[in-house]
């Protein structure tokens, strides 16, 4: 048998191999972008669990603080201000203002009646000012009240959005990793073509028998 034609059949057999290896490598390729892709399933599910959880944990805490806020727009002259108004009388009905104020206003009337200036401009102008004063300490500490439940629920949707976005970096990143995976299979894959290499083998084989 002559040499060229041992190279050929020597060459022809490469190519099979090659085909063969080919082949495989293929299968090997799409099985790990298979196993990518359900990898990428499960952790996006798990990742959209998660968010699920921590939104049902924290949306309670930002809708407690929808109301106060609207209820300070109405403190400053926006906003609610009819429920502003009905919201501190109603504070002021459930606290010991009533029992404050009744107290405070016996000790000035007493101090006026002892100086006998009980029914005088002075004594009532005094009865007035103690009584705005002390509506006024009040009206401070229910606005303060509004203001931590107001943060609460802020704190709770900076919280939830920090939360949001960590999810969207999660599933891009494993969306992302996913692609690459199925890319780089179909990439392989190409280069790894059976029929190119089978073309090689043929090319090879004929360029033996010509020797």
């Amino acid at each position: 048998m002559a040499i060229g034609t041992l190279a050929a059949i020597g060459i022809g057999l490469a190519g099979v191999g090659s085909a063969v290896g080919g082949i495989s490598a293929g299968k090997g390729a799409s099985k790990a972008a298979d196993i990518s892709a359900q990898n990428n399933a499960e952790n996006n599910a798990l990742a959209r669990e998660v968010y699920g959880q921590n939104k049902e944990v924290l949306n309670p805490y930002v809708q407690s603080g929808l109301p106060a806020n609207a209820l300070l727009g109405g403190a400053a002259g926006y906003g609610d201000q009819q429920g502003y108004r009905d919201a501190f009388r109603n504070y002021i009905g459930n606290s010991d203002y009533g029992f404050q104020a009744q107290e405070g206003g016996n000790q000035l009337n007493s101090g006026y009646a002892g100086a006998g200036t009980l029914q005088s401009g002075a004594a009532m102008k005094g009865l007035e000012r103690f009584r705005q004063n002390l509506q006024s300490g009040y009206r401070t500490e229910f606005n303060s009240l509004l203001g931590n439940q107001q943060g609460v629920g802020l704190s709770a949707g900076s919280a939830l959005a920090g939360v949001g976005q960590n999810f969207v970096n999660t599933i891009s990143a494993n969306n992302n990793a996913g692609a690459s995976a199925a890319a780089n299979a179909a990439l392989y894959k190409g280069a790894n073509n059976p029929f190119a290499n089978t073309a090689s083998m043929l090319g090879g084989t004929i360029l033996g028998m010509g020797r």
